[in-house]
């Protein structure tokens, strides 16, 4: 069986939507499945780790840089050059599986393929075989979404896509070590990442607090911040799951961004307090994520050093 996925990367799409697949790919991995990704190649994206990951991979050109929170302009095309692209290889695919904002229901009609599989968490509408959505939990707006009769939809938290190495995982209640951990997503495009730092820094040094500054290797941002911390702060780069784990579950806290990395951190159970830093995060409204703006954070960190919130074991 033959399975074409299509998702993209770079600083400003972030790398959410690859890593997403590449999870899901290798969750379902048997003999009789082989993915092979499309992307665009668009500058500083991560497709190499698709390459690491041992999928094979083909790069479409593009015309048109993407601008962040514009989702149409996230395909690099017009959508036509996209229908010509996909249509080109429908032929050699038994399936597509779609993760990505730019791709709607208007270019899943028109493309033809056999299966269409829709990973989104975006109420946009789809025409798709299977939709799959961990943030949607009520079945009635899934199916108004869907302009295909007979789709099987996949809806809940029990269909959040994380990597494999989060499974069996749990933080428990142990005696503080001083350590959080700053994690803004795989690309951070308006750096965050430093505005945070500015935000907690006097704190971080009154308190002696080690701080790991955890990067996505699409941030074009990572000399400037390398130039401006000092010693308090180890800043970490493209880390592998495993060694992210290690750095989760030697940290009391992290301080992120609302994307899939903050819904892993639920899993394992981990405290963090999390910001609202790009469009499509606006929809996530879980009180377990400590959500708060850049101006509460100084006094919300504060808050959470000095007092032992117990965490559910």
């Amino acid at each position: 069986m033959n399975v074409l996925v299509r998702c993209d990367s770079s600083n400003i799409i972030g790398t959410g939507h690859v890593m997403r697949c590449l999870n899901y790919c290798d969750n379902m991995k048997n003999n009789c499945i082989n993915f092979v990704f499309l992307c665009r190649n668009f500058r500083n994206n991560i497709s190499g780790k698709i390459v690491e990951r041992g999928y094979k991979l083909i790069l479409l050109e593009y015309t048109k840089e993407p601008e962040l929170n514009n989702y149409k302009s996230w395909l690099g095309v017009e959508e036509k050059d996209e229908i010509r692209d996909l249509r080109k290889l429908k032929n050699d695919y038994d399936e597509i599986i779609i993760d990505h904002y730019g791709i709607d229901f208007k270019i899943e009609k028109e493309i033809k393929y056999k299966k269409i599989t829709i990973i989104n968490e975006l109420y946009f509408r789809h025409y798709c075989d299977v939709y799959i959505n961990f943030m949607c939990e009520d079945m009635k707006k899934a199916r108004r979404l869907n302009l295909k009769g007979e789709t099987v939809y996949r809806i809940g938290m029990e269909n959040l896509i994380i990597n494999k190495k989060f499974h069996g995982i749990k933080k428990i209640l142990q005696d503080r070590k001083g350590k959080i951990c700053i994690m803004m997503g795989g690309a951070d495009p308006e750096n965050y990442t430093m505005k945070v730092i500015d935000k907690i820094d006097r704190i971080i040094k009154e308190e002696k607090i080690e701080v790991f500054v955890i990067l996505g290797k699409s941030n074009i941002h990572l000399e400037e911040i390398q130039r401006k911390v000092d010693e308090n702060y180890k800043i970490l780069v493209d880390l592998c799951y495993e060694d992210l784990i290690k750095i989760y579950m030697d940290c009391d806290l992290c301080i992120g961004s609302l994307s899939v990395s903050a819904y892993e951190r639920l899993y394992i159970n981990m405290e963090q307090i999390c910001l609202c830093i790009a469009e499509n995060q606006k929809i996530v409204k879980r009180k377990e994520f400590n959500i708060c703006d850049l101006e509460e954070l100084e006094i919300k960190f504060s808050f959470h050093l000095h007092n032992n919130i117990q965490r559910i074991v």
